[in-house]
């Protein structure tokens, strides 16, 4: 199940979370794609490929019985490759009960379907956050 469009994948994507539908979610991801798991959600950063590992990665957050909302600030396609900046705000709660916020500045690459519908391929919740920069190297000749 896809997007009529890369920016409608994420927000399709946070009606799932919201529905608390995993199906729903994994969906939204080619049955090839990797997403990187996040400490908050997943206890270590990961990378997670494939339906199996994006199924148990959709699992993870919709144990948190959440609500998401987001915005897609940037979009830029190439064919049948689109990459999405997106901010994203998930407000749940952990397996003790307690109140938890994840907060995520991602970058994903979705990828067009032969039915023209969009997935994500590569979703990096964390790919546009500042503190995942690095420095530039020093210019060589």
């Amino acid at each position: 199940m896809g997007a009529p469009s890369p920016e409608l994948c994420n927000l399709w994507l946070a009606r799932a979370f919201n529905t608390q539908d995993v199906e729903a979610a994994a969906a939204m991801y080619h049955p090839e794609a990797s997403i990187v798991q996040i400490d908050e959600v997943h206890g270590d950063t990961t990378i997670a490929r494939g339906a199996e590992g994006i199924l148990l990665t959709m699992a993870a957050y919709i144990g948190l019985k959440p609500h998401m909302d987001v915005v897609t600030h940037h979009t830029t396609i190439a064919g049948d490759f689109a990459m999405t900046r997106s901010q994203w705000l998930i407000r749940g709660a952990d397996e003790n009960g307690r109140a938890i916020e994840v907060h995520h500045h991602g970058m994903e690459v979705h990828r067009r379907l032969a039915d023209g519908t969009w997935v994500f391929f590569i979703d990096h919740p964390s790919g546009a956050d500042p503190r995942w920069a690095v420095e530039t190297p020093p210019h060589t000749e």
